[in-house]
C-alpha cells in the first residue's frame, strides 16, 4: 500500500494532482444536498476504470478519489482501488456508511490509504431527515468502527446543515461526538446547490441552508477549534478562505480545477470541476487538454478548492497522522 512517505517522494518527484473519479451515479440515499440519485443509473466499466487510471498516472497525478454516487455500489470497486495502488496513486474515497463489514475490509487490504464517511448529526432522526434512508447513523456509525479496527484511515464529513449551524454550540457538540465518541477526526462540507447537468446539487437546499449569515459561525467555530488542537480534517487554510470569500478579500489559494485537480465521470469525461463543462475524454481523445494559469474563486467547493491547496503547498501534504483533505 501507498503510504505517506511514498506520497511525500512522489510529490517531491512532481506528482501533485488530485483526481475526483465519480464511478458510478447508483445511490441507495436520497441526499437533501446532492440530487445525483435522480440521474439514471450509469457506471463506468472495470477496463475503462483501469484506462483512466493508467492516464492520471501518465499526468503526474498523485491522488485518485473515488466518488459517485455510493462508489461501494460498484462491483468493481475493490479492483479499481487495488489497481490504482498498484500503479502507486494514493487512494481515497468517500462514502454515505451503508456499506457493508466485508467491503470495508477487502478495501483495506486493496490498499486504499483513507475513507471520509458521511455523517450528518449526533441525532439519528435528523440523520435520517437529510439522508432518507433507514437506520443510516447506525450504519454509518458500524462502518466507522469497522474501518477502525481493520487499521484504515477513516473521519467523518459532515455537510455544515442547518440543524449543526442552527444550533448555538452545533459544530462544538459534532466535533466533540465525534472526535470523543467516534474516536475520528471530523470534517465538513460547504453547502452548494448547483443546476448543472455533470452533478446536480442542492436542488431542495433552501436559503436558509446556503445563507451565509448561518454559516459564518459555524466556519468560524471549526477554524477556531482547529487552532485549539481539535481534530479537524479540513485545512486551515480553506476554512480562511471561505471567509475570505464572503468578505470580498482575495484567498489564500486560489482554486486549480481543470489544471491541478479535475473531475472525471462514469463515462471518462473530465472536467474542472462539477460546475463545468467538459474539457476531454480520457477514453476516446488523444489529447489531454488540461486547462492552463488557472486562478479560480467561484465557488467553495472542497472536493476541488483543499485539493488545489495541496498542489501548491507542500506543507499540506499529509505526514503522519495527518490526512489528505
Amino acid at each position: 500500500m501507498v503510504d505517506a512517505r511514498q506520497a511525500l517522494v512522489k510529490y517531491l518527484e512532481g506528482f501533485r494532482r488530485t483526481a475526483v473519479f465519480a464511478v458510478t451515479t447508483r445511490c441507495n440515499c436520497r441526499c437533501a444536498m446532492c440530487d445525483i440519485h435522480k440521474m439514471p443509473p450509469n457506471s463506468i466499466s472495470l477496463h475503462d476504470a483501469m484506462r483512466a487510471l493508467d492516464f492520471l498516472l501518465r499526468n503526474k497525478f498523485l491522488i485518485v478519489y473515488f466518488t459517485g454516487g455510493e462508489p461501494t455500489l460498484h462491483p468493481n470497486i475493490v479492483e479499481m482501488v487495488r489497481y490504482a495502488n498498484r500503479l502507486g496513486l494514493v487512494t481515497a474515497m468517500t462514502t454515505n456508511g451503508t456499506a457493508a463489514r466485508d467491503t470495508i475490509t477487502r478495501l483495506k487490504d486493496s490498499g486504499l490509504f483513507l475513507l471520509s464517511v458521511s455523517f450528518d448529526h449526533w441525532d439519528a432522526s435528523l440523520c435520517e431527515e437529510i439522508r432518507r434512508h433507514k437506520n443510516i447513523k447506525i450504519k454509518q456509525e458500524e462502518t466507522i468502527r469497522n474501518s477502525k479496527e481493520v487499521g484504515l484511515r477513516v473521519h467523518t464529513l459532515t455537510f455544515l446543515n442547518p440543524h449543526i449551524v442552527g444550533d448555538g454550540d452545533g459544530v462544538g457538540k459534532m466535533v466533540r461526538y465525534v472526535n470523543q465518541r467516534l474516536g475520528v477526526p471530523s470534517g465538513f462540507c460547504y453547502p452548494i446547490k448547483s443546476d448543472a447537468r455533470i452533478y446536480p446539487l442542492g436542488e431542495n437546499l433552501s436559503e436558509e441552508h446556503l445563507s451565509f449569515r448561518n454559516l459564518r459561525r459555524g466556519v468560524e467555530t471549526i477554524l477556531s477549534l482547529k487552532r485549539r488542537g481539535a481534530s479537524i480534517a479540513n485545512l486551515g487554510t480553506y476554512l480562511e478562505d471561505i471567509l475570505n470569500f464572503h468578505e470580498g478579500k482575495p484567498p489564500n489559494f486560489y482554486c486549480k480545477g481543470g489544471k491541478d485537480v479535475i473531475y472525471i465521470d462514469w463515462s471518462g469525461s473530465v472536467h474542472p470541476c462539477f460546475m463545468k463543462e467538459k474539457l476531454f475524454n480520457v477514453l476516446h481523445d488523444k489529447e489531454a487538454c488540461f486547462l492552463k494559469d488557472v486562478s479560480c474563486n467561484s465557488c467553495l467547493t472542497n472536493c476541488f478548492r483543499e485539493p488545489s491547496i495541496l498542489a501548491q503547498s507542500p506543507f499540506s501534504l499529509p505526514l503522519g497522522k495527518e490526512i489528505l483533505y
